[in-house]
C-alpha cells in the first residue's frame, strides 16, 4: 500500500514539473491557436511547398535570417520543404495540418496563387485563411529573334513569319505571357511541356522558338548580352501593377514599353475588354505579388502583430536592402499594410467573368480543361 502511495505521489510530482517547463513549437499539428499568449517562441518553421533549390526555396531560406533578427527574441527559423502538385500539396498541408499558433509560416509563389484564383478543385487553401507578412515582386520581358526583322514591340504588326513560343504550362507562370499575346493579337504557336524557363531559353537559342520571355534576373544575365550581340530584340516588359490597379513600367526595365503601350501604338487606342482585365489581374498575381510569406489568419493576435511589426522593420532596414538586392532582383519588399491591401484588392477584383474567360482561353487555345485540374 505504501509503495502504491509513493508511486502516486511521484507521478503527481512529475506531472507538476512537466507543466512548469517552457514549451517550444517546431511544427506540431492540429492545435487551434485560439488561446492568446505572448509571442516568445524559440523556433519557427517556414513551410516551402516546393523542392529545395528552386526560386521560392532560395527566397524563403534567405528571408529566415533577416526575419529572425527583427523578431524580439530572435528565434531560429527552420525551413521545411513539402513539394508536390506545383506547390498545391504543401500549401494544402500547411492550412490543414500545421499548428495555427503563430510558429508556422508558409512561402508561396505565382504557381500557388494561380490555382487558387482559378478555383481549381485540388486547392484546399484560401487567402482568407492566411495573413500576408512579406511580399516582393519580380518582372518579365518578352523578346524575339533578330530574324523577325523588327526593332521593338511597336513593330509586331510587321512580323511576316509564324511565331513559335516555348513554354512550361498554360496554368503556370506562362499564363500571363500567353494572355499578353491574346491582348496584343499576336498569332503564335505555343509549344508547352518544357521543364523550366532555362530549357525554354535554350529552345530559343537553338531556333526552335522565335519569341520568348524570361524573368528579371534570367533576362539580365542571359538575354541582354544577346541583345547587345544583335541576336535578340526586346519587345516589351510585362510591367507591374501600381497601387491604383493600373499597368506601369517595370522599374527594372524603365526603357521598355508595357503591353498597354504596345497595344496603343498598334491599335491607336488603349486596351479594354475582358482579355485586358484578365491580363491585369494575373499580372498582379504572378509578378507584382510574385513571392509572399504568410502566417495563419487563426494565429494568436499577439503573434500576428509581432510578425507584422517584423515585416515592416525590413522595409526600413538599409542593410537588408543591400543584402537582398540579388535575391529580390533589386525590387523592394512591400510594407505589411500595403501588401495586405494589394491582396485584398486582388481577391475583390476576381470574378466569375474572369475565371470563365481563362477557362475558355485555356481550352480553346491550348486544349487544357482548367475545370478538371
Amino acid at each position: 500500500m505504501r509503495k502504491m502511495y509513493a508511486l502516486t505521489l511521484l507521478l503527481i510530482l512529475n506531472l507538476f514539473i512537466a507543466g512548469c517547463q517552457p514549451l517550444s513549437f517546431v511544427s506540431s499539428k492540429v492545435t487551434s491557436g485560439e488561446e492568446e499568449q505572448g509571442y516568445n517562441e524559440d523556433l519557427l518553421t517556414m513551410v516551402v511547398p516546393y523542392n529545395s533549390g528552386g526560386g521560392t526555396d532560395v527566397f524563403a531560406r534567405f528571408m529566415t535570417k533577416p526575419l529572425s533578427e527583427h523578431i524580439e527574441n530572435q528565434p531560429s527559423i527552420h525551413v521545411e520543404n513539402v513539394p508536390g502538385g506545383g506547390s498545391i500539396t504543401g500549401t494544402n498541408e500547411y492550412v490543414n495540418s500545421y499548428d495555427k499558433d503563430g510558429t508556422n509560416l508558409v512561402a508561396t509563389s505565382a504557381s500557388t496563387h494561380i490555382p487558387y484564383l482559378l478555383d481549381q478543385s485540388s486547392v484546399q487553401y484560401s487567402f482568407d485563411e492566411l495573413t500576408p507578412l512579406v511580399g516582393a515582386p519580380t518582372g518579365g520581358v518578352v523578346y524575339g529573334s533578330a530574324d523577325l526583322n523588327i526593332k521593338d514591340g511597336f513593330d509586331l504588326d510587321q512580323v511576316k513569319e509564324k511565331l513559335f513560343y516555348a513554354g512550361m504550362s498554360p496554368t503556370g507562370l506562362d499564363l500571363t505571357t500567353l494572355i499578353s499575346f491574346e491582348v496584343l493579337e499576336i498569332d503564335s504557336k505555343a509549344v508547352l511541356g518544357y521543364e523550366g524557363r532555362g530549357p525554354a531559353r535554350v529552345a530559343f537559342e537553338q531556333g526552335e522558338s522565335n519569341i520568348d520571355f524570361q524573368t528579371t534576373t534570367a533576362y539580365k544575365q542571359n538575354i541582354e548580352p544577346k541583345v547587345e550581340d544583335g541576336k535578340a530584340v526586346p519587345l516589351y516588359s510585362l510591367g507591374q501593377i501600381d497601387e491604383n490597379g493600373e499597368v506601369v513600367r517595370d522599374p527594372q526595365f524603365p526603357d521598355l514599353p508595357t503591353v498597354k503601350e504596345v497595344y496603343k501604338e498598334l491599335h491607336g487606342e488603349e486596351p479594354k475588354g475582358q482579355a485586358w482585365e484578365t491580363y491585369k489581374h494575373f499580372l498582379n498575381a504572378t509578378y507584382t505579388l510574385q513571392k509572399v510569406i504568410w502566417v495563419h489568419e487563426g494565429a494568436p493576435e499577439s503573434a500576428k502583430e509581432e510578425l507584422k511589426k517584423t515585416a515592416n522593420k525590413l522595409v526600413k532596414d538599409e542593410q537588408f536592402k543591400q543584402e537582398s538586392s540579388v535575391i529580390l532582383e533589386d525590387y523592394e519588399v512591400y510594407s505589411q499594410a500595403e501588401l495586405e491591401k494589394r491582396i485584398d484588392n486582388l481577391e475583390k477584383n476576381m470574378n466569375e467573368d474572369t475565371i470563365n474567360w481563362v477557362y475558355e482561353f485555356l481550352l480553346k487555345e491550348h486544349g487544357v480543361d482548367g475545370r478538371k485540374l
